[in-house]
C-alpha cells in the first residue's frame, strides 16, 4: 500500500465534500429513521389523546431529541435540536422525520413536512412546515 502526503488546507477542503456528499446521500435515510421513531412515540402518545402533543414533546425531550418543541396547527418549533450543527442547509433529517409521523398519527392524513427554518443555517429555532399531500 503507498500513501500519499497531503497539506491540511487539502485534507480540510476533502474532509468537507465527502461530509457534504455523505449528507446529501443520507438525508432520505434519516428522515426515514425518524419515521419510524416518530411512529412508536406517537403511539405512546395515543393513550392520552386529550394531551397528545404535550406527551409527544415530552417524550422528544425526554430522548433528547430537542431542549423544547411546540406543536401547533401546522407548524412545530423546535429548539435545542441535537441534529444541527453548522451547515448551508437544513440538518434535523430525523427529527422531520418524527414530526411528520407525530401529526399524521393525529390527523390521520398523509403530510408533507419540510424544515423551513434551521438552527445549521444560522436560524433562531427549527421550524417543521407541515401540508396535507394531494390537497387533501
Amino acid at each position: 500500500m503507498k500513501f500519499v502526503k497531503l497539506s491540511q488546507s487539502e485534507f480540510e477542503e476533502i474532509r468537507k465534500l465527502y461530509e457534504g456528499v455523505m449528507s446529501q446521500a443520507c438525508y432520505g435515510l434519516f428522515f426515514r429513521e425518524g419515521m419510524i421513531l416518530g411512529e412508536e412515540m406517537a403511539k405512546i402518545a395515543q393513550q392520552e389523546p386529550e394531551k397528545y402533543f404535550e406527551v409527544c414533546a415530552n417524550l422528544l425531550r425526554a430522548r433528547g431529541w430537542v431542549d423544547n418543541i411546540v406543536f401547533q396547527e401546522s407548524t412545530a418549533v423546535a429548539e435545542g435540536s441535537i441534529e444541527s450543527g453548522e451547515a448551508d442547509g437544513s440538518t434535523c433529517h430525523r427529527l422531520r422525520g418524527i414530526v411528520r409521523k407525530i401529526y399524521e398519527a393525529q390527523t390521520h392524513r398523509r403530510l408533507h413536512c419540510e424544515e423551513i427554518e434551521c438552527v445549521s443555517k444560522g436560524d433562531k429555532h427549527c421550524v417543521f412546515k407541515l401540508e396535507s399531500v394531494g390537497g387533501e
